[in-house]
């Protein structure tokens, strides 16, 4: 579990990444993810590029903790897990093409996303992201 939690704060890392880049810098999502998020994270880049937005500050991964464990292949591998994380945005944002803030007043800092990942050719990913929800974490 700890190659996938790692996998998984690479991935936000790449995410962090794409966006303050205002989505040019992608290179690494695809070392960190794999289909629907993948897919999810290029269209986001894509419409960040076209609007000449990005973020500024980085995103804190405060902890990331199993949630779910698939069975063990006849290998005795596990291919699938889904991982719980506390996110912290309190010192990241978004901003528009002008450098205006995008975040609303109150606007949560912190979330708790469940994200699943799967061993793919023995190197683990984030495949499909499970929900975020605003917490205190």
């Amino acid at each position: 579990m700890t190659a996938a939690s790692a996998a998984y704060r690479g991935y936000v890392a790449a995410v962090d990444a794409a966006y303050v880049s205002g989505g040019v810098n992608t290179k690494a999502l695809s070392t960190y993810a794999s289909g629907v998020i993948l897919k999810a994270e290029l269209i986001h880049a894509e419409n960040l590029r076209a609007k000449k937005w990005h973020s500024v500050g980085h995103l804190q991964i405060i902890w990331v903790k199993p949630l779910t464990v698939g069975k063990p292949d006849t290998n005795g591998q596990i291919d699938a897990l889904t991982l719980s994380a506390c996110i912290d945005s309190s010192k990241a944002g978004s901003v528009d093409s002008k450098g205006k803030s995008m975040r609303p007043a109150g606007t949560p800092t912190q979330s708790v996303d469940e994200m699943r990942m799967r061993r793919i050719q023995g190197v683990w990913k984030a495949d499909y992201s499970q929900g975020r929800k605003a917490a205190k974490c």
